[in-house]
């Protein structure tokens, strides 16, 4: 509330946004939760974790799930039978998670894993930067069906494994194909330490450009800035480019936050062109 207030003091306009000045019921998530936790059917418990999602991503100011009662339910809660529900629910906390709130759930992110392994739930290990997990980890590293998974490297590099996370920085750093970089930056963001995300941030200035014949082309910028933005959701400017003004903001978020010197020129202005017609 006091952040969106000093806005309108240093003169910027009210855009109609209400999410910052919205906050969910606790009685009302205790209520769901409650449903949750008592309700045998599936399909219901599904329907309450889609509405706890929504709630936890439309009142955020910046769309991810932060609230601690509703990330209490969806892990405690949601978390107790591993069905569709719970799978939903360990599937958008891997994607919409907010880091800085998932920290605080370390160790019953290590219990649910303890309890069964799921790859979201090793995306979450990894966005959570859970360490607690660690010991669940080293069993799975003499499972083949599960160390050879990316989602299980992942994890292992988030956790501070310095040949897993090469095992992505690596490829990142030398291909010039715009369609692997652009899904190794992805991988980058999910792993989330500094060293990955200096890496990342190093290639804000990156010439690539991926093309798809009589459809588009893409910078592949426009994908790097949405792979930091998956570790700074509360960065939203890294999610909406539209003049290179905001190209030149990303780059200075790159240099303070994670000392990058750059060592080419901005490249020209794009985002995506279609080229249909």
């Amino acid at each position: 509330m006091q952040e969106e207030i000093e806005k309108l003091r240093n003169g910027s306009s009210y855009r109609g946004d209400i999410r910052p000045f919205v906050r969910p019921s606790r009685a009302a998530i205790e209520e769901l939760a409650t449903e949750l936790r008592q309700n045998p059917s599936e399909n219901v418990r599904t329907e309450i974790v889609k509405i706890l999602l929504n709630v936890g991503i439309e009142t955020s100011p910046h769309r991810s799930l932060s609230d601690p009662w509703i990330l209490s339910a969806l892990f405690y809660d949601a978390g107790l039978v591993r069905d569709t529900a719970c799978l939903l629910a360990f599937e958008k906390l891997a994607l919409f998670g907010a880091p800085d709130a998932l920290v605080h759930f370390g160790p019953t992110i290590a219990a649910l894993l303890e309890e069964a392994t799921e790859p979201s739930l090793l995306l979450i290990v990894a966005k959570a930067k859970a360490m607690e997990a660690m010991p669940s980890l080293q069993k799975l590293s003499d499972d083949p069906s599960w160390n050879a998974r990316e989602e299980f490297r992942i994890a292992l590099a988030a956790l501070g494994d310095e040949a897993e996370e090469e095992f992505f920085t690596k490829p990142f750093a030398s291909t010039q194909d715009p369609k692997e970089k652009t899904e190794l930056a992805t991988r980058l963001g999910r792993i989330g330490t500094s060293s990955a995300m200096k890496i990342l941030a190093s290639e804000m200035r990156s010439p690539l450009v991926q093309v798809v014949p009589n459809s588009y082309e893409q910078s592949v910028r426009t994908e790097f800035a949405k792979a930091l933005h998956f570790r700074h959701p509360e960065c939203t400017f890294l999610e909406h480019i539209e003049t290179d003004a905001d190209y030149e903001r990303i780059e200075r978020f790159c240099e303070l936050e994670y000392g990058v010197v750059w060592t080419r020129p901005r490249p020209a202005f794009l985002t995506m062109r279609s080229l249909a017609g």
